[in-house]
């Protein structure tokens, strides 16, 4: 699997990590973890640990390939309800392929109350609109009802 560089990967999950969080730090913290967790994914990475601490739940993940150990919190950011997801759009971004749609159930929840709820283009009749907005991660069509 090629890998992107790693200015070109930030630039590409920029605006998935900007849905999920608003400091910078929250930003980084969240970068951090779903590249350690899709390295776990790709093999180069592996967890040893996941405990429980003051600060909240700690990972403990290990370089498979130097043995080096990196202990990451989980982002306070990233609901466990969209860790897949998120994690999924992660990967998908981040690997030097051409670029697919946002999966839908992602977009709609980020995007559904906020813009389609309240766009001009709904409905079945609107699908290469809806397409088009899932293509690009946003609602670059969104018009107010």
């Amino acid at each position: 699997m090629a890998y992107k560089a790693t200015q070109d990967v930030v630039r590409r999950v920029m605006p998935l990590l900007e849905q999920l969080a608003t400091r910078t730090i929250d930003k980084a913290r969240l970068l951090q973890y779903l590249s350690a967790t899709a390295g776990v994914d790709w093999g180069v990475m592996e967890i040893v640990a996941d405990e429980p601490s003051d600060d909240g739940r700690v990972i403990t993940f290990r370089d498979v390939a130097s043995g080096e150990e990196h202990s990451l919190r989980y982002p306070d950011v990233l609901p466990e309800t969209l860790h897949g997801l998120v994690l999924a759009e992660y990967k998908r971004l981040a690997v030097d392929r051409p670029l697919t749609k946002m999966d839908r159930h992602l977009f709609d929840s980020f995007f559904a109350l906020s813009h389609c709820a309240r766009c001009v283009y709904r409905g079945p009749q609107h699908a290469q609109i809806h397409s088009e907005c899932h293509f690009a991660g946003y609602p670059i069509n969104f018009e107010a009802e």
